[in-house]
């Protein structure tokens, strides 16, 4: 019993762990999106004040309508595929969705390659045409 014990001692102590190192990458993210996205918000509300006493209210607001219609339609005419076919997957299919963004971000912000796709597309290009360039290679 003791063995049992401590087994599940050490893995709702590694369970915690990871649950706080998420949590503290979810508030890092949410802290830093509002600290970068409120500053650009009081100046878009502060440029459609301005805006509004400038050219009139109704204009204003009309053109903000233009746009913010045509930027939701080509979104949802972009859109709409995807969610007929995420609401057509079995819900496994899209727990491992949301498993493998979340893998895909951890490895993406730790780890980064030391060749860009330029550099690596560059070399290949010329490596061939180079004379001597298989025996310079390490």
């Amino acid at each position: 019993m003791e063995t049992i014990s401590a087994i599940a001692g050490a893995l709702w102590s590694l369970l915690s762990v990871v649950l706080s190192l998420a949590w503290w990458v979810v508030s890092y993210l949410l802290w830093g999106m509002l600290w970068l996205l409120l500053p650009l918000l009081l100046v878009a509300f502060i440029g459609v004040r301005v805006a509004e006493r400038a050219f009139g209210r109704e204009t204003v607001r009309a053109w903000v309508k233009a746009r913010t219609m045509r930027f939701g339609s080509g979104t949802w005419n972009r859109v709409r595929p995807w969610l007929f076919a995420l609401g057509a997957a079995p819900f496994r299919v899209l727990v491992w969705f949301v498993i493998y963004a979340v893998w895909h971000a951890c490895i993406s912000i730790l780890w980064t390659p030391r060749w860009t796709p330029w550099q690596r597309a560059w070399g290949k290009k010329w490596k061939d045409a180079r004379p001597g360039a298989k025996a310079n290679a390490k």
